[in-house]
């Protein structure tokens, strides 16, 4: 049996993979579809083209990535809020359709790991995201605190497409529900909702879509983005029996694809199979 520590979107996404494959694996994780993920929180922005990557192999990666969307949707099959990356090269998918749709194929028991000495699983993948450090041995990631806000009242097509400016962006699900991001903030692991932000973001989201003005958030939410000292992916074999898969910061959602693929192939490689 393969472990996997975290049940955001990259663990689930590396449970799933594995199981098409024929591997058996569980996912352990504490709040199963709660707001604890950087997954859950996210907008779901698929924008290989307009984020920053810190090297070429990684920009080419996410291109790669970006390109698996649209058949790795269709596999996963279910109700999932997806728009494939149109001639500016952005998309967006619902990060929790995809959690629910993976939540319901793989399996997930609600633990909380707090050392991979209590595991006795012939591979174990850690995609803890934020929290990886705390499992000891594992490289430093911290997490790095985003806002978000989402207004119900729109008709959906009311937004062209997605409007950004800098970090800021604004776009709309197509159920009408538009949301605005995002704010980079390192707290720790403070939740705190700090309304000055949240005023901030909404008068940057103003700005970059008109329509918005005089119309009130109906809802505002924070993650914890999982950023490693480089702003590169964890993504490596630590030792013969454990794998990391995290830290993906900014693109965990838009990365999840090709890091699935990649981990299920290392775990195979390592087993024979």
């Amino acid at each position: 049996m393969i472990e996997i520590v975290g049940g955001g979107l990259i663990g689930l996404s590396c449970a799933w993979e594995l199981g098409r494959r024929g591997i058996d694996a569980v996912v352990y994780e504490r709040d199963p579809l709660g707001s604890g993920s950087a997954s859950w929180a996210g907008a779901g922005m698929l924008a290989a083209a307009a984020e920053a990557f810190p090297d070429a192999e990684w920009q080419r990666i996410a291109n790669e990535s970006a390109a698996m969307y649209p058949e790795w949707v269709a596999a996963i099959g279910g109700s999932i809020d997806f728009v494939a990356a149109g001639e500016a090269g952005e998309g967006h998918v619902d990060p929790r359709d995809l959690l629910r749709e993976l939540s319901a194929q793989v399996e997930v028991r609600r633990r909380d790991v707090a050392s991979l000495d209590e595991l006795d699983g012939e591979q174990v993948v850690v995609c803890a995201g934020a929290w990886a450090s705390r499992l000891g041995g594992m490289p430093t990631v911290e997490p790095i605190k985003g806002y978000l806000l989402a207004w119900d009242g729109f008709s959906p097509g009311t937004l062209p497409g997605i409007l950004r400016s800098g970090h800021t962006y604004v776009f709309q699900r197509r159920g009408g529900r538009v949301i605005a991001g995002s704010t980079e903030e390192r707290v720790g692991f403070d939740r705190t909702m700090d309304a000055a932000r949240l005023r901030e973001l909404g008068e940057r989201a103003v700005e970059l879509c008109p329509a918005l003005k005089g119309a009130r958030p109906d809802t505002a939410w924070c993650g914890l983005r999982p950023a490693s000292l480089d702003l590169r992916p964890v993504l490596r074999r630590i030792d013969q029996r454990t794998v990391a898969a995290y830290g993906h910061y900014r693109n965990g959602i838009l990365l999840a694809p090709w890091t699935a693929r990649w981990v299920a192939g290392e775990i195979q490689r390592q087993l024979g199979k």
